[in-house]
């Protein structure tokens, strides 16, 4: 059996604190053989607040004659029952029939479930002296407005106050017990609705962008261009300095046929004449290595090494 919990004065828990104290007493009467013994141990709990000037104040009391005369004197069954009365008077409701009333009308659901809601509404409504039908509409305004609309919902709706009481807490239980089912169905992956495929949204299709007609062509996959004399990058077989490449290149117009020599020109870079021959191309016999070598020298550049001269 528990102890009463600790007082401090509260109007709310004066009648609660009151029949803790009587219970704890009637269930172990052996360990409270005299009236004293159960004012004192009453006492013992009023330890903050008003409630521990009202026990500092009945402590002196206790050491007066009247006290004698009231309790340890009394006529009553229970003289610890005159205790309470005191404590009542000091901290109790003097109109609890309008503290309930105001309680009744302020009351809302909330956070509360429905079962909670009905425990607290019933202990309103017992000391408000309202008619059943006034009840119940002061339940219905309690209520939280969804389970309220689902409860005007139904058809046959009870006539009486206990029939709204189960009807509530009916309708809340499943309404909870639904969104703790939808709650484990997610956990697991499933929603319990089937997924509505998503549509993609239309998008014209890209116009290819206009290309300029006098604009060049351009392959960007070709690599640098090779000279077919020297197989060297960066230059044609035109232009090319390699004098025994050119001596080959000689020999060999010298010696090909038309078809040969018209291959070999668009091989150096030649072009074509607008009658549809090659262009014209002067022979240089293969004995003259010489003058072929004095166009393809270079001019001498004179020697400058870098640094510090002393004179210029």
């Amino acid at each position: 059996m528990a102890s009463p919990p600790l007082y401090d004065g509260s109007m709310a828990s004066c009648e609660a604190f009151i029949n803790a104290c009587r219970l704890y007493i009637s269930m172990k009467p052996h360990e409270f053989p005299t009236v004293q013994i159960k004012i004192t141990w009453v006492l013992g709990f009023m330890q903050s607040g008003m409630a521990q000037l009202f026990r500092d104040h009945f402590m002196v009391y206790m050491n007066g004659p009247e006290f004698r005369t009231q309790y340890l004197e009394s006529t009553e069954v229970d003289p610890v029952e005159l205790l309470y009365q005191d404590i009542y008077k000091a901290f109790g409701d003097p109109n609890k029939q309008v503290t309930a009333i105001q309680e009744i009308t302020t009351l809302k659901q909330g956070l509360k479930s429905a079962e909670e809601h009905v425990q607290v509404f019933k202990q309103s409504y017992m000391w408000s002296g309202y008619g059943e039908t006034a009840g119940i509409h002061e339940f219905k305004q309690s209520l939280n407005t969804p389970l309220l609309d689902k409860l005007m919902a139904v058809l046959n709706l009870p006539v009486t106050l206990e029939g709204w009481y189960e009807l509530t807490i009916r309708l809340d239980c499943q309404w909870r017990q639904a969104v703790a089912e939808r709650k484990t169905f997610a956990a697991r992956g499933g929603s319990g609705t089937r997924e509505q495929p998503q549509q993609t949204q239309w998008r014209p299709l890209a116009q290819p962008a206009q290309c300029d007609p006098n604009a060049m062509q351009v392959d960007q996959n070709c690599g640098p261009f090779r000279c077919y004399n020297c197989g060297q990058p960066g230059h044609i077989a035109r232009a090319c300095l390699n004098l025994r490449q050119q001596m080959r290149l000689m020999s060999a117009w010298n010696n090909g046929t038309e078809e040969e020599r018209t291959e070999l020109w668009r091989m150096m870079g030649g072009g074509v004449q607008a009658g549809g021959g090659i262009a014209c191309i002067k022979e240089v016999p293969a004995a003259a290595p010489a003058t072929i070598a004095a166009v393809a020298q270079t001019p001498a550049v004179p020697y400058n090494p870098l640094g510090f001269q002393f004179g210029q």
